[in-house]
């Protein structure tokens, strides 16, 4: 979020509620943050007019319509092909949930529903075939402890003397920088080999 978006408390206060439960109603979000329901109403509008609010949606569980099988696809785009973006490819393969850009060795990073492991195999292969990817590497998940989480919206709370420039709010130490995860170039010309387990071997 950027300096000048910075949310006031009642501001955050709305945005817990919303996403503990898009369903509430004004009168419910208004009654929780201490304010009238019109005025809920007014300030949701105004955080969905600043785009902070993007949508709401059910939340389904992918293996009660037939998807228990998740996985996570890496892919290294050819040489020489790294100004062509592949995100609309991989948006036509209705099983790919996520398409993510990436740092380090890999170039895009895939979240994938499949039906079954022979499923998780053609939704691959047609992820192979896809214009400018030279390599597939994918990690099968065994189980999801967790997944979807509220954001974490005190961080973006306004508060007097923070810095303008949107760094920390407090007076402690600034926090490094996370250093982009790398991952080793595999060799060229292999094919996908779905992972599975600690070993990396199972």
């Amino acid at each position: 979020m950027t300096s000048d978006a910075r949310l006031d408390p009642t501001d955050a206060r709305i945005l817990e509620v919303l996403q503990r439960d898009g369903r509430r109603s004004y009168a419910e979000i208004g009654a929780e943050v201490g304010m009238s329901g019109p005025s809920a109403h007014e300030r949701v509008k105004k955080l969905e007019a600043r785009g902070i609010v993007t949508g709401y949606s059910a939340t389904l569980d992918p293996a009660t319509i037939g998807l228990g099988v998740l996985a996570f696809t890496w892919i290294t785009q050819a040489p020489g092909t790294l100004g062509s973006d592949l995100s609309d490819d991989f948006g036509a393969i209705a099983e790919v949930e996520a398409c993510h850009r990436i740092a380090g060795e890999g170039d895009y990073l895939l979240k994938v529903r499949a039906a079954s492991p022979a499923d998780l195999e053609h939704v691959v292969r047609r992820i192979q075939v896809v214009r400018h990817v030279y390599r597939t590497e994918t990690e099968v998940v065994f189980s999801t402890a967790f997944e979807r989480r509220p954001l974490p919206i005190g961080r973006a709370v306004a508060t007097p003397g923070a810095d303008s420039a949107g760094g920390r709010a407090d007076a402690g130490e600034p926090i490094p920088p996370t250093p982009a995860r790398t991952r080793p170039r595999p060799a060229p010309g292999g094919s996908d080999s779905p992972r599975t387990g600690p070993g990396r071997g199972a």
